[in-house]
């Protein structure tokens, strides 16, 4: 059976690919979601290049992490580093705007702090 480490990138790494391909594949329907429009197609090729080209390319890397034992921990300290990036930064935006925005952006946030919650859980289990 393989390490709960192993799993945990997975998931997170199909989370990633997840996300990613619905902005790429479908860039103004993933940018409606948080109220975003995206009116020209340089705008959707941007959108769907930095949410979904980059998103897509990371859980891709988190799902290679799964193969080689050694590369359990740089993965999750990726998974770490980058969530916690959307997390705070999001955060700071909730909070700039005193907590007035859309559900969706909650949402987010929380799937932000679990899977950076998760992460760090896996590295701790890792020593």
């Amino acid at each position: 059976m393989p390490p709960i480490s192993a799993f945990i990138l997975a998931l997170t790494g199909l989370g990633f690919i997840g996300f990613g391909a619905a902005a790429a594949l479908r860039p103004a329907r993933a940018a409606a979601v948080t109220q975003l429009s995206l009116p020209t197609a340089s705008a959707r090729a941007d959108f769907a290049a930095t949410y979904g080209g980059f998103q897509v390319g990371f859980g891709v890397f988190l799902l290679v992490c799964t193969r080689m034992r050694g590369w359990h921990e740089p993965g999750l300290w990726a998974a770490v580093a980058a969530l916690a990036g959307f997390a705070i930064v999001r955060g700071i935006g909730i909070l700039r705007a005193r907590g007035r925005v859309i559900r969706a952006i909650w949402f987010g946030l929380g799937l932000e702090v679990a899977g950076l919650l998760l992460n760090l859980w896996a590295v701790a289990h890792l020593r």
